[in-house]
């Protein structure tokens, strides 16, 4: 082997750099009076001529007389167009940004590649515009590619202006079409404007073993590609084993960089969608066999009209009365649905990505809660059994409610502590304050950090124009008595230095601190409709330190739906037609349409910018 060959850069896939390749390949410039005229064949190699496809005039097109005098010529053109429209003479067709849309049209349509190489697409492009050329799939490939790194560089510059700290949420998909192991990363930060954001920033196949330690070390890898491997304040995640193992191996990873908060004990959030459907399905398993007996006969009876005909005549005939109004008699169906809907509604709200749920979580694990325990104390026997299995599973992840999540409810305006206290008293009565206190508690810690955090801040912006802090007056007095007498109250000895430690001393110990204040306000009312985050933007000025606490606490993800959601997305991007695609366009695809959804994407509003300006 050669001394070029050994230091020759060896291509690292490594789901980030990668793109870089394609950002570099440019495009050979050429005159745009080619995109309206045409070169023409001639008998002499030497001689070369174009035509205006307007006027179909012809001129000479040597290299050495330039393009100057064909763009005067197109200046000067007022001939029509095809079908009869006139030709515009300051009409600007912009090759990038059409491009830049085409590459928009595929992402999020979801449409393959060679969708650009069909005639009914080109048919249409030269219809629209008869500047555009056509384009190979690989053409579209790459041009998507480069779109993904211009965009990744944009959503970087929003995580690194991000003003507190970034929550994640993880999960893996098997792809069922390439066998692949995925997994899916999403960030979620509340921004300078008080709203809550979330970008997908990883949508990876991973390499075998799918192990704990091996997903570990590509979400490091993932996040110091980002730059926010020390801004990380939570990651929700399922309840896989190897999850477990994966969490320690961060901590330890993140301990050893002080990049951690309260050494980690606020760090792992376990998806709650995830929990309510595992309780659901405890209860459920024991009405499986009657709910496939009615599935089946209801698919039978629907499958044809003569027999659904036959089938209400009898019903009313036997019964006397409307099956529908039957069915709302049968107590039984009644009082089940009833019951089940308290899971439904709780999903529903855990399962939201565009609002705050950290503060939610509470409330909804105390309704589940307080009807399982209302349900075995009920006189309807029939639900006994299955909300005992559903009682196990609940005790098994909530026994004890989530500290972090608990104390969110408290910042929540309507809720505070009183509604707390209120919770944990309906269901373990005379010990509702143990529980109370225990959250209490972790909630001053873990806002004592906050202050230590806001005061350092402070003192280093501070610090840095200490020297233009100085009262004018004071430096007036500290000149005039520089030579002054000594009037004998401790020769060499400056207590005043010590006083204002003092000072400062006391005046902690007797003032109040602002998560204390904010306690003994009164609380909202609990079932006002409020923008929480709307809230801490206004109270930001009077809770300066306890809000960088809210802003981050409301930014925990309670449910991993947002990566789930990507799987949805995977699905459609991975098919039996494009399973070959390779895993960094499949990321770049993916998010890519996870990003333009952020920025409000439509067809409509997108789509208008591109109109041609005249």
């Amino acid at each position: 082997m050669t001394m070029a060959s050994s230091n020759s850069p060896i291509p690292v896939d490594d789901g980030f750099n990668e793109y870089e390749s394609a950002a570099k390949r440019q495009k050979s410039t050429t005159s745009k009076v080619w995109d309206e005229m045409t070169k023409l064949e001639c008998e002499s190699k030497n001689e070369l001529k174009a035509q205006c496809n307007h006027c179909k005039t012809i001129f000479s097109a040597k290299s050495s007389s330039g393009t100057s005098h064909l763009r005067r010529h197109l200046n000067s053109s007022t001939q029509p167009s095809l079908g009869g429209v006139p030709f515009i003479k300051n009409y600007k067709f912009d090759v990038d940004e059409c491009r830049q849309a085409v590459s928009t049209f595929l992402v999020c349509g979801k449409h393959s590649f060679r969708t650009v190489e069909e005639p009914g697409f080109r048919h249409m492009m030269r219809i629209a515009s008869l500047n555009f050329k056509n384009i190979s799939r690989y053409t579209a490939a790459r041009d998507v590619l480069m779109y993904y790194a211009k965009e990744r560089d944009r959503v970087k510059e929003e995580l690194a202006k991000a003003p507190g700290l970034i929550c994640l949420t993880s999960d893996n998909w098997n792809s069922e079409h390439t066998n692949d192991e995925y997994i899916c990363i999403t960030a979620h930060w509340v921004d300078k404007d008080w709203k809550l954001q979330k970008r997908i920033i990883r949508f990876r196949a991973l390499f075998p073993p799918y192990d704990g330690l091996n997903i570990a070390d590509e979400l490091v890898l993932c996040l110091s590609q980002w730059g926010i491997d020390k801004k990380i304040f939570s990651i929700t995640l399922d309840n896989a084993s190897y999850n477990d193992v994966m969490v320690s191996c961060l901590k330890n990873r993140f301990r050893a960089n002080r990049a951690i908060l309260c050494d980690g004990a606020f760090f792992q959030v376990r998806c709650c969608a995830h929990i309510l459907n595992l309780i659901v399905k405890a209860g459920l398993e024991l009405a499986d066999d009657i709910v496939s007996k009615i599935r089946n006969g209801i698919k039978y009876i629907k499958k044809s009209g003569i027999r659904r005909k036959r089938f209400y005549d009898v019903a009313d005939k036997s019964f006397h009365l409307n099956v529908t109004k039957k069915l709302r008699q049968d107590i039984n169906v009644a009082i089940l649905c009833k019951f089940l809907k308290v899971f439904y509604d709780v999903t529903c709200i855990f399962s939201g990505s565009n609002y705050p749920t950290a503060n939610l979580y509470f409330r909804g694990v105390w309704k589940v809660h307080k009807l399982l325990l209302d349900t075995v104390k009920s006189p309807h026997s029939f639900l006994t059994p299955m909300v005992k299995q559903m009682q196990e599973k609940f005790n098994k992840y909530w026994a004890e409610y989530s500290l972090i999540l608990s104390c969110a409810a408290i910042l929540d305006p309507r809720y505070k502590l009183n509604y707390v206290q209120y919770c944990f008293t309906t269901i373990y009565g005379i010990h509702a304050s143990d529980f109370v206190e225990t959250i209490l508690s972790n909630l001053r810690l873990l806002f004592d950090e906050y202050v230590k955090r806001f005061k350092s801040t402070s003192s280093s912006l501070a610090g840095s124009s200490n020297v233009s802090d100085k009262n004018p007056v004071d430096s007036s007095l500290d000149e005039h008595n520089v030579n002054s007498v000594d009037f004998g109250f401790g020769g060499d000895f400056d207590e005043s230095d010590d006083y204002k430690r003092y000072l400062n001393e006391s005046s902690t110990m007797s003032e109040k601190s602002q998560l204390d204040i904010y306690l003994e306000e009164p609380a909202l009312e609990l079932n006002s409709q409020i923008d929480v985050l709307d809230y801490w933007s206004k109270s930001s000025v009077r809770y300066n330190e306890l809000s960088l606490l809210a802003r981050d606490l409301l930014a925990i993800p309670i449910s991993t739906v947002a990566s789930e959601s990507a799987f949805s997305m995977g699905k459609k991007v991975i098919t039996p037609l494009r399973s070959s695609l390779k895993p960094k366009t499949v990321q770049a695809v993916v998010c890519l349409d996870d990003w333009m959804r952020a920025k409000g994407f439509s067809t409509g509003n997108y789509y208008s910018r591109f109109i041609v300006v005249i």
